[in-house]
């Protein structure tokens, strides 16, 4: 990954007084676009670097994976803290872009809870280290503030449940219970699964962890 140079210590201020207030407006867009684009760098050198090694990678790989040092960090992110969490909220997006990318077909609810758990268990087969590294930092940045991933993950598939709740005459409110149910339920199979001695086959763990959920979900159908 190249490595963008910046000079941090670039004095918009006196350009402002010496080039006049449109001369300043347009270096200080210019710097906040760099710097917007270096922190995305940065980022996708964390993600890379936990994929490589997983949630103990130190930020001196990930420095040295994006081309700078450890001290470069910190003028793009508060604390470590700050760029664990940039990390996580890197990876459930694409979580969440999956899971958004399920529904777009008007799936019916069965289609729909074995589609989502498919999507689930091939990112996590894929990426292991970063599931795992999610697991130990799961908490993410939304617009309203910094929340746990289960949260926003039960936030997508409680949208795309009501639709269909209330399309068969049930409350819409229920599908809210419903998605963090769901969440947790796959969170803790998942994380058995990825320590399993000796693991299943993916198909099937998402055969038969989406035919556990929609046989719950059939029962209240039926009811209805």
């Amino acid at each position: 990954m190249s490595s963008v140079k910046i000079d941090v210590g670039e004095n918009t201020g006196g350009a402002e007084s010496a080039h006049g207030p449109g001369r300043a407006d347009g270096r200080r867009t210019r710097w906040d676009a760099h710097r917007s684009a270096r922190r995305a760098e940065l980022i996708d050198a964390a993600v890379a670097a936990i994929a490589r090694r997983g949630p103990d990678v130190g930020l001196e790989e990930i420095a040295a994976l994006a081309g700078t040092r450890k001290a470069v960090l910190y003028r793009y992110f508060a604390d470590k803290s700050d760029l664990w969490r940039a990390a996580s909220s890197r990876v459930v997006g694409h979580v969440v872009a999956a899971l958004r990318e399920v529904a777009e077909g008007d799936p019916s609810p069965e289609q729909l809870f074995r589609a989502s758990v498919d999507a689930y268990l091939g990112l996590l087969e894929a990426h292991p280290r970063l599931y795992r590294f999610v697991a130990a930092h799961p908490e993410i940045d939304t617009e309203a503030g910094p929340a746990p991933f289960r949260r926003v993950l039960a936030d997508v598939i409680a949208d795309q449940t009501a639709a269909h709740l209330a399309a068969a005459g049930l409350d819409p409110g229920l599908a809210r219970p419903w998605a963090d149910g769901v969440v947790g339920f796959l969170d803790a199979a998942s994380q058995w699964w990825l320590d399993a001695p000796r693991r299943i086959d993916r198909a099937q763990l998402a055969s038969y962890l989406s035919g556990l959920l929609w046989g719950g979900a059939a029962g209240v159908y039926r009811g209805a």
